[in-house]
């Protein structure tokens, strides 16, 4: 009878036993499910306003991950939801990419929420799961902005630059001259009415000649309009030449130019593209960079000086070909004047402005950049030395350096470009009073009399197609 009741107890022991194991492990594994985290929700908007633009909804759980998220966009007509997704299982974040579709949605301009409402798989809440609700006030703004055009007609060389005065509202947030893939930044604050500009643009040596001209103008929004104007497109004709290339050049003046980029086994072929097609690539995205920070003023005084004494010995846009051994390896184009005196000679800035750059620039050895303003520049290349520093102002025909051969050059010269927002422009007229005077500035003076009266051209506020007339 005493064995009978030993094994009971030991009986009654092992269930109360598995009974708290169960317990316990029950405890384990559901006591986690009830995790307390709610998601974390960011709506992410440069602006108060929300269009065309794209804009992200960031969404976060660092618990048993989401199981439900809602974005809904709610005004005066209702709710439109943008964005509902379940999932079966459960994921730790997501990231919306949303844009508007006001044709498909049908949704009018005004005030509006936006509304993010984010569930992960918690027990929490009765099973409910932790919930986020997340809502911001914007505006919704779905019309494009208006452009007017001011100016009169350009007449305009193939590589060259041209100035256009336009109209729009103070809502725009990037406006300009855009041709192709290039924008052409527009400058407001020059006249009474802060929502004229004045824009200041290349016809790019490397654009088709077929290529539409517009005043581009976007708003918070994103929404952007674009605006034809009258043109006339002379067809210049750039040359072409052939450089053979030796390997006593590759081995004094390029193999230098690499320095750590080197590679042992490169082969001298190897070695003049890396610095002849790749180096001046990166060279020239520098250049481009470094013109977009021209200052919102006008700083140069008259026409651009030539270097005193200077013959012009190659020429802008020039496509060269580049030969070795017999083969044709290469093909770049030449983005300047080369200008020869003789050897170290004084280097005059071509006129008024503050330096952006001066250093070490590749291909171009010792470089000088100055801004004129407006996002006009220029470049001063191969130096032998240096006699300013960045941020220093600059007069016209202030002595800035000697030339030199240091870069990619074959002998003593001066590589002297012009740029437009970094991009290269024929430097021959700005050497012109003339030019600037009936391409820039009569422009200005035009504006400065006519704006706020209204265009002398009518209203060019509707888009109407930019037909170039090709000479």
């Amino acid at each position: 009878m005493r064995r009978e009741n030993k094994f009971t107890s030991i009986g009654k022991t092992f269930l109360y036993l598995l009974f708290l194991a169960l317990i316990i492990g029950g405890f384990i594994f559901i006591f986690p499910r009830f995790e307390w985290h709610a998601p974390t929700v960011e709506i992410r908007l440069d602006y108060e306003f929300i269009g065309l633009r794209p804009f992200d909804v960031v969404i976060k759980d660092k618990g048993k991950g989401l199981i439900s998220v809602s974005i809904v966009l709610t005004n005066e007509q209702g709710e439109f939801p943008l964005i509902q997704e379940d999932y079966s299982q459960p994921v730790m974040d997501k990231n919306f990419t949303i844009s508007l579709d006001s044709k498909k949605l049908g949704i009018k301009d005004g005030p509006a929420t936006i509304r993010v409402t984010a569930v992960d798989g918690s027990y929490w809440g009765f099973f409910k799961g932790n919930k986020t609700i997340l809502s911001k006030d914007v505006k919704v703004d779905i019309t494009p902005p208006r452009v007017e055009v001011l100016s009169r007609e350009n007449y305009i060389n193939f590589g060259g630059s041209g100035a256009v005065i336009y109209k729009t509202p103070k809502d725009s947030v990037k406006s300009g001259v855009k041709i192709g893939d290039y924008l052409f930044k527009g400058y407001k604050g020059h006249f009474n009415n802060p929502d004229v500009y004045i824009a200041i643009f290349a016809y790019p040596y490397n654009v088709p000649t077929d290529e539409r001209i517009v005043v581009s103008a976007e708003d918070e929004a994103g929404n952007s309009k674009e605006v034809g104007f009258t043109y006339r497109l002379k067809d210049v004709k750039y040359r072409k030449s052939t450089l053979d290339i030796s390997d006593d050049f590759i081995e004094s003046k390029v193999v230098p130019l690499l320095g750590d980029d080197s590679k042992q086994g490169d082969d001298l072929k190897e070695i003049f593209l890396k610095v002849n097609r790749d180096l001046r690539k990166k060279n020239e995205e520098e250049i481009k960079k470094i013109g977009e920070n021209s200052r919102n003023e006008i700083l140069w005084k008259g026409n651009f000086h030539q270097l005193t004494n200077s013959k012009v010995e190659a020429n802008f846009a020039d496509a060269r070909t580049y030969v070795y051994n017999g083969e044709v390896i290469d093909n770049q184009y030449h983005l300047g004047y080369d200008l020869a005196v003789t050897q170290k000679y004084p280097i005059e800035a071509a006129n008024d402005g503050v330096v952006l750059f001066a250093g070490d620039l590749g291909i171009y050895g010792n470089t000088v950049i100055i801004d004129h303003g407006l996002g006009v520049s220029t470049l001063y290349g191969h130096m032998s030395s240096i006699d300013v520093k960045v941020g220093d102002k600059i007069k016209k025909k202030q002595i800035i350096g000697r030339t030199g051969d240091t870069g990619l050059a074959a002998g003593d010269h001066l590589h002297y470009a012009v740029f437009v927002d970094g991009v290269p422009v024929l430097p021959i007229e700005w050497w012109d009073e003339k030019w600037i005077n009936d391409n820039i500035l009569n422009k200005i003076k035009e504006a400065e009399l006519n704006f706020g009266t209204g265009s002398t051209q009518g209203d060019n506020s509707e888009e109407s197609p930019s037909q170039p007339k090709v000479q």
